[in-house]
């Protein structure tokens, strides 16, 4: 499902209680036309956010709070998107998440990692099996979500799926980050796409194109295999975003059940992230389509899955 920004839902009361301590000067004003249906007193102003905050436990014992998760593939527009995420109010984002990549793993050659459990037990003397490396994360991602709920913020990860599927001769066959995550917590997704052509030009011109055989075909069935993965989860594309900004953002952050303010467009540049791959500007706008020379054009010609993509995603030429 490709999301439409336009017109979003309007977020449900309860959701807007969630999200109140971001503004609660106006949430209070708003409660006090709503206090029988919610059970809020108004007799004493002054114990109005004491009672706001008693209804947030209230609806956090019957709701745990989740953690947001995005995912997309490298050079689809995914770190401008992230730091706009990260500009929302109370948002504590890590960026690249994915434990079980091994696009730095050297055997012969191990690597410093004094902070990195994961690591350490991978470079160990007697190594680490993909299932002690879940738990290791899941029980770090554990305290990092206790510490963002007591702190009153929305823990958000962007995926590293680049990692999944598009490094090696061969799909790893082992679990998504969403399927991690979900097995020990409660979850939002939104996946964010580019138009394919211009991903894998910026995939190329980075030096990332780290699968055989090196083609758009192959890149283009990757790409679909990921799509299957993440069946379900709302699409969003790179390209509505660049026109829309505020509008897309306003649907994603509902979706992620995160506060949205527009005053990200001024903040997101703010923001440093890992995977800064592309054209860096502090602005938000349209960059024309990099140089198809003539290897690539002829591959376009003959790539069942380039097609295939394009019309999945609803991409025109």
């Amino acid at each position: 499902m490709i999301v439409n920004a336009k017109n979003p839902p309007i977020a449900r009361p309860v959701d807007q209680l969630v999200a109140t301590l971001d503004d609660a000067l106006s949430l209070l004003k708003e409660f006090a036309h709503s206090g029988e249906t919610l059970g809020v007193s108004h007799k004493d102003p002054a114990s109005l956010l004491e009672q706001c905050l008693s209804l947030c436990a209230q609806h956090q014992a019957v709701t745990p709070e989740p953690i947001r998760l995005v995912h997309h593939f490298a050079c689809t527009g995914g770190t401008l998107l992230c730091k706009c995420i990260a500009a929302m109010p109370n948002v504590q984002l890590l960026s690249e998440v994915d434990p079980l990549s091994t696009v730095l793993e050297q055997p012969s050659k191990p690597r410093f990692a004094s902070t990195d459990m994961v690591t350490l037990m991978r470079q160990s003397t007697r190594g680490a099996t993909p299932e002690l490396i879940i738990e290791l994360f899941l029980n770090n991602l554990k305290i990092i979500h206790s510490d963002a709920v007591t702190l009153g913020q929305r823990l958000v990860v962007r995926d590293h799926a680049h990692s999944h599927f598009c490094f090696g001769r061969e799909i790893q066959a082992r679990p998504s980050l969403r399927a991690m995550v979900s097995s020990r917590f409660p979850i939002r997704s939104v996946l964010t796409v580019r138009h394919p052509l211009d991903s894998f030009l910026s995939l190329e011109a980075n030096g990332w194109v780290n699968f055989w055989p090196a083609t758009i075909d192959e890149y283009c069935k990757r790409y679909i295999a990921f799509l299957h993965a993440y069946e379900g989860v709302p699409v969003f594309k790179y390209e509505n975003f660049i026109a829309a900004p505020q509008e897309v953002m306003r649907k994603l952050c509902f979706l992620l059940e995160i506060p949205y303010s527009d005053q990200f467009i001024d903040l997101f540049s703010v923001f440093k992230l890992t995977g800064e791959s592309g054209r860096r500007s502090n602005f938000i706008e349209y960059r024309p389509r990099r140089l198809v020379n003539e290897r690539l054009s002829k591959e376009l010609d003959q790539s069942h899955h380039y097609q295939v993509l394009r019309t999945t995603l609803k991409y025109a030429e």
